[in-house]
């Protein structure tokens, strides 16, 4: 069984209609990754809707860096992973979404989206991926990111 980690953000505070990376996650230049879930929960009473968009950049942006966490007991080694960075001052450069995942959420909710067996997106080695918001109103954001190598 491979080793599954989450990359949790803690709150975001997201500003309305303006686009924030809340997690940076590059695989490793020896493995690769897999997203096998993700989890988007939004604050706002009002309704509206969150785009949440799945991209590739060529420079890493400002965030806080963090250590993925393993689920589960007896779990291997540390994630295989470039540095992770969350809650980004300033998003990484050149991003592009390539055809990547993206899908738009209404407002108010909290979302999971778990990827099937067989179905997960894969990151190649030495991909860089991020995943980014943007909602039509402010509010604050919580997103679990679950992978597994």
């Amino acid at each position: 069984m491979a080793t599954q980690y989450v990359v949790p953000t803690g709150t975001v505070t997201l500003v309305a209609a303006t686009a924030k990376v809340v997690v940076e996650l590059p695989s490793s230049a020896t493995y690769g990754l897999s997203l096998i879930g993700l989890d988007v929960t939004l604050s706002a009473t009002a309704l509206g809707t969150c785009i949440v968009e799945w991209m590739t950049y060529a420079t890493t942006g400002t965030g806080t860096t963090v250590t993925p966490l393993k689920l589960g007991t007896g779990q291997g080694p540390v994630a295989l992973t470039g540095t992770v960075k969350v809650n980004h001052s300033a998003a990484p450069g050149t991003l592009a979404s390539g055809g990547l995942p993206s899908w738009i959420l209404p407002l108010p909710g909290m979302y999971s989206m778990a990827m099937p067996l067989g179905r997960e997106m894969f990151w190649p080695v030495s991909t860089l991926r991020c995943l980014r918001l943007t909602s039509t109103l402010a509010c604050s954001a919580r997103v679990d990111v679950f992978f597994e190598h």
